[in-house]
C-alpha cells in the first residue's frame, strides 16, 4: 500500500486525474457494479472516462462538497480530537489469476485518513443538509445507501482498515451525523471479482444501458425516416396546443360539442405523496413494487 499526501498529489489536479485512469478507484465500484445513481453508471461507460471518450461534468452538487468538504473535515476533527488530512491510497497487490499475474491495480481518495490507528474518514455534503435523502436514510436505517457502501468498502479493503468514519455534514446548520462502517469481507471479495473481471479486458462488454454507435444500414435509414417525420410532427404539436388552448378559452368554461369535436370542463384528484405519510416513514415499500417494465426513449441529437 502506498500514501500519498495531498501536497504531494492534490485531489483534482491533472495529476490526480492521471493517476485515477491507471486504477480502480473506490469511488467508482458502484459503476463497475452497475448501482451507481449517477453518471457513469456500467463498466463501459466508466472505462471510457478512463480512456479520454467522455467526461463528468461537475455539477453543482459536487461543487457544493467540493466547496464545504473542508469545513467539513475541520469540524469532525474538532469532535475526535485528532487530525484526518486528505490522501490517495493505491493498492499494487491483488494479482488476476492469469499467466502473466497481471496486477488489479486498485485504489481511493480518502477525504481524511489517520495513520496512527490505521482509521478513514468519508466526507458528504448533500445540499439539503439534514432534509437530504442520505441523512433521512442514516438516521432511519443505520445504513449506507450501496454506493456509498461500496465506496467505503474498497477504501478500508486498500487500507486493511477496519474502521472508517462516515461524516454526513450539514452546511447550513452546521451539524454532522456519523455512521461507523466496519471492514466487510464478503463485498471485498465481491470488489476484487469485479475488478478483475474489468481488468482482464481490453474494452468491457456494453450493457442495455450504453449508447452504442451503430453504422447499420438499415438502423440508419430508419433513424433518418424518424427524424424527419419527428420535426413535423413537433410543427403540428404546436399548432394543436394553440388551437386546443384558444377553444378553451372560447368555451369560458362551458363543456361544448360542436364541428366534430367534443369539450368537456371536469377536476382530476391529486396524486398522492406517500412521503408525507408518517405513518410509512422507515418502512421499505420496495417488496410492494410491480414488476419491473423496460421503457424507450426516442430522441433526435
Amino acid at each position: 500500500m502506498k500514501i500519498i499526501k495531498n501536497e504531494d498529489l492534490p485531489q483534482g489536479s491533472q495529476e490526480w486525474l492521471d493517476v485515477r485512469s491507471k486504477y480502480g478507484m473506490a469511488s467508482e465500484v458502484s459503476a463497475l457494479l452497475g448501482v451507481s445513481k449517477w453518471d457513469p453508471k456500467t463498466p463501459l461507460a466508466l472505462w471510457n472516462i478512463k480512456n479520454g471518450i467522455t467526461k463528468v461534468e461537475v455539477n453543482y452538487a459536487m461543487e457544493h462538497g467540493n466547496k464545504y468538504e473542508d469545513e467539513a473535515r475541520n469540524m469532525f476533527e474538532d469532535d475526535m480530537g485528532a487530525k484526518y488530512p486528505p490522501v490517495v491510497v493505491l493498492d499494487n497487490s491483488m494479482v488476476i489469476p492469469n499467466e502473466n499475474e497481471d496486477i488489479i491495480p486498485m485504489g481511493a481518495s480518502l477525504d481524511g485518513y489517520r495513520e496512527e490507528d490505521n482509521t478513514i474518514l468519508e466526507i458528504k455534503c448533500p445540499l439539503k443538509g439534514t432534509n437530504s435523502d442520505l441523512w433521512k436514510q442514516i438516521v432511519e436505517t443505520s445504513k449506507l445507501p450501496e454506493q456509498y457502501w461500496l465506496q467505503c468498502q474498497q477504501q478500508l479493503m486498500v487500507t486493511n482498515s477496519e474502521k472508517l468514519y462516515f461524516w454526513v455534514y450539514d452546511v447550513k446548520n452546521t451539524s454532522g451525523l456519523l455512521q461507523i462502517v466496519t471492514a466487510h469481507k464478503p463485498t471485498h471479495a465481491k470488489i476484487v471479482d469485479a475488478w478483475t473481471n474489468y481488468f482482464s479486458v481490453s474494452r468491457p462488454e456494453a450493457t442495455p444501458e450504453d449508447l452504442v454507435e451503430s453504422d447499420d444500414k438499415e438502423w440508419l435509414k430508419k433513424a433518418k425516416e424518424w427524424r424527419e417525420i419527428n420535426v413535423t410532427l413537433q410543427v403540428f404539436k404546436e399548432k394543436e396546443e394553440r388551437v386546443r388552448k384558444d377553444l378553451i378559452e372560447l368555451s369560458r368554461g362551458q363543456s361544448y360539442i360542436g364541428g366534430g369535436i367534443q369539450l368537456k370542463h371536469g377536476m382530476a384528484k391529486g396524486r398522492i405523496n406517500y412521503g408525507k405519510i408518517p405513518e410509512l416513514k422507515g418502512i421499505n415499500l420496495e417488496p410492494f413494487r410491480g414488476d419491473s417494465i423496460t421503457k424507450h426513449y426516442l430522441k433526435a441529437v
